[in-house]
């Protein structure tokens, strides 16, 4: 299997959750664990969003994954996403290279799906953490 790079993933698709996409993941990828990024984390109803952050106190925490070529992850991952395309939510998807801290302190780069919108009407997930979010 021949890795093609990573996966950061922080809302309905980290373990934890019985999404059938995050199902797909489990199966068809090696699991590197946990990790952050510098981002802020939106709850948009049915799922999150994350940005970019510039500030050292914003964190995102999410699952790491190695994707392999056989899979075409990257590809179903963009249809199942909607790069590119203004979701009912008032969402935008863009799939972007970012830097992930491990839980281990190791760093890796990963792909990620990141909102390319306006977020001053979204609502913040305090802690940056959406499992822990959901579960309260």
């Amino acid at each position: 299997m021949a890795a093609v790079g990573n996966l950061f993933v922080y809302g309905t698709l980290r373990k934890g959750f019985s999404h059938p996409m995050a199902k797909i993941l489990e199966e068809r990828c090696q699991y590197l664990g946990t990790g952050t990024i510098q981002g802020r984390l939106f709850d948009r109803g049915p799922y999150p969003v994350a940005v970019l952050s510039p500030d050292p106190e914003h964190f995102v925490h999410g699952d790491v994954y190695a994707l392999s070529t056989e899979e075409r992850m990257l590809a179903l991952m963009d249809d199942y996403e909607g790069v590119g395309e203004w979701l009912k939510t008032g969402v935008r998807f863009e799939r972007k290279q970012i830097r992930v801290v491990l839980a281990d302190g190791s760093r890796t780069t990963a792909w990620a799906y990141l909102h390319s919108g306006y977020t001053d009407h979204f609502v913040p997930i305090p802690g940056g953490d959406y499992l822990a979010f959901k579960r309260r």
